[in-house]
């Protein structure tokens, strides 16, 4: 949507899943929702989230029963642990691409990495970091910092 098809813009894009991130259920399911129904309206927003879901749970549901009975073997293991290593690979370059258009925001780079050191090596609690972070990203937005 941003990168081949241009859809939508980097920093709208990056402001859609912040939002939806911080709504409950998965991410990409909530960005569907809100992008549905920016462009569709209501029934855009439940087509979007079906034809994000139907197909992919289906698949879901049957290596699941395959997983069940060849999870024993070490072959099978080592693509599981290659496929979770993949999937972190992935979560970093997607964090990459979203912090694009903080590059020219001081004030922006030193609050992501404030909350990642707080939660990552500080171990803080992501439920007490938040509403102090979403106080200091607003309090910055209002100063036009970010």
């Amino acid at each position: 949507m941003v990168e081949e098809r241009r859809w939508i813009a980097p920093a709208d894009f990056a402001e859609v899943l912040a939002l939806c991130q911080f709504l409950p259920g998965p991410n990409v399911g909530n960005v569907s929702v809100v992008l549905g129904r920016r462009w569709f309206g209501p029934l855009g927003s439940v087509v979007a989230f079906a034809g994000l879901m139907a197909l992919p749970l289906v698949w879901v549901f049957g290596l699941a029963l395959l997983y069940a009975d060849f999870s024993s073997y070490p072959g099978v293991k080592a693509v599981v642990t290659g496929v979770g290593i993949a999937g972190g690979g992935l979560f970093i370059g997607t964090a990459f691409k979203l912090a694009k258009p903080l590059v020219h925001k001081p004030w922006g780079i030193a609050l992501a990495a404030s909350c990642f050191g707080v939660i990552a090596i500080g171990r803080v609690s992501l439920f007490a970091v938040l509403p102090v972070a979403m106080l200091l990203g607003w309090f910055a937005a209002r100063r036009g910092l970010i």
